[in-house]
């Protein structure tokens, strides 16, 4: 499976036979045309990603990161029948806009829908929104575990395999999401076999450094990636 991370929470999946995933995809510039310029994107658009092909969508919630349909107008209009998974929240907001709503799937916490060979599993999540989610992900003998936007929440390790092939779960400590403490207090629960620092990159005003996190883990014991973004890796 190859991967790469559009920035934020955003990332793009490909699997060995060819179905192309997306979590959150944020490929525009929503949030500084509504809120301003301390929500000026740190990380710049990838134009062609807009109307590229993707299979299945994933929205782990209604915020406008994570679900920006400065983003979606233009990828589904690009693309033919998409799978878009979405919380009930994400769902209603897809339907009002959206005239294709029997390709959208509703995606709460302990759903599991499987989708050209590849399962997805919705997962609890404690965020400020009220449906908010986070997904597993298995195929091509892979898990890859994605938290969404969240706080640390005793629920939380009970929500995911152990030794995962990959952990990405955001770092940034505001927004009612993990710091780097509590953030490396999961993947040390988890063990994943890699974790990916998430959701500190985007927006200055609202971000941390990397190596907040990279420091919990003194030891080396733990594989940590930060990819460039938009270049694909393989797990």
């Amino acid at each position: 499976m190859k991967i790469s991370w559009l920035g934020q929470a955003g990332f793009r999946l490909v699997t060995d036979n060819g179905t192309v995933i997306m979590i959150d995809p944020y490929l525009s510039d929503t949030l500084r045309y509504k809120k301003g310029e301390s929500y000026r994107r740190e990380v710049p658009v990838r134009d062609e990603l807009l109307d590229s092909h993707v299979d299945v969508v994933i929205l782990t919630h209604i915020h406008d990161d994570h679900t920006d349909f400065g983003t979606l107008d233009r990828l589904l209009a690009a693309n033919g029948p998409v799978a878009v998974l979405a919380p009930v929240n994400v769902l209603a907001a897809l339907r009002a806009r959206y005239a294709r709503a029997e390709n959208y799937m509703l995606f709460d916490p302990g759903i599991e829908i499987t989708l050209s060979g590849i399962r997805f599993s919705s997962t609890y999540a404690a965020h400020s929104d009220e449906h908010p989610i986070g997904v597993v992900i298995e195929g091509d003998g892979k898990v890859i575990c994605h938290t969404g936007d969240t706080m640390f929440h005793k629920r939380l390790p009970a929500e995911y395999p152990q030794g995962a092939d990959l952990l990405m779960l955001p770092i940034n400590g505001s927004g009612y999401n993990m710091n780097a403490v509590d953030a490396a207090r999961l993947t040390a629960i988890l063990a994943p076999k890699a974790v990916l620092p998430m959701h500190w990159d985007m927006f200055k005003a609202y971000g941390c450094d990397v190596n907040e996190f990279i420091s919990e883990f003194r030891d080396g014991g733990q594989r940590i990636l930060v990819p460039e973004h938009y270049a694909e890796f393989e797990v």
